[in-house]
């Protein structure tokens, strides 16, 4: 078939479906490209907070794209391979993007623990091809046995990735 002409994409309706999920439980958000390190583009937007020594962030990393420092996009529109929530230090320069904390929907959909390091603790998901990673901040007894998407990351310790 390579003599017909070049496949552009692969047709993946439950991984198109989980980024829709993802979109929609951000408020579909516009991401900012922040960084091109070891292959891969980093795209970030700022979410509202009322800490005043930290910031939170939505971050999605995906294979490097030819997209220009600063450039905007949304989220909807990255295949990303891994996204994160995360409180951190840094005070990037965007503006601040706002959703409201859901309870329900698909992201509700259950992930159990498979391991525990005294750095992090490990998910996985039945129903979304994902690893969920929760960063401890305490102790490694931080986070519970079972728990949800929504929960994870809400915690913005978070790092999910494709499987």
């Amino acid at each position: 078939m390579a003599h017909y002409g070049e496949l552009l994409d692969i047709f993946e309706p439950d991984k198109d479906n989980m980024y829709k999920e993802f979109d929609k439980y951000f408020n579909y958000p516009t991401m900012f490209k922040i960084k091109n390190v070891n292959n891969h583009s980093v795209y970030m937007t700022k979410t509202v907070c009322l800490l005043s020594n930290e910031c939170r962030y939505i971050i999605a990393i995906l294979p490097i794209d030819e997209s220009s420092i600063g450039s905007k996009e949304k989220l909807a529109n990255l295949r990303w391979i891994s996204l994160q929530t995360r409180t951190l230090p840094d005070k990037h320069d965007l503006p601040s993007h706002g959703y409201q904390h859901k309870k329900d929907g698909a992201l509700k959909a259950s992930i159990t623990r498979t391991s525990v390091t005294s750095e992090a603790s490990t998910y996985k998901c039945d129903v979304f091809p994902l690893i969920v990673t929760l960063l401890h901040k305490k102790s490694d007894f931080d986070y519970q046995s079972n728990g949800n998407i929504i929960s994870a990351l809400e915690t913005y310790s978070t790092i999910i990735t494709l499987t």
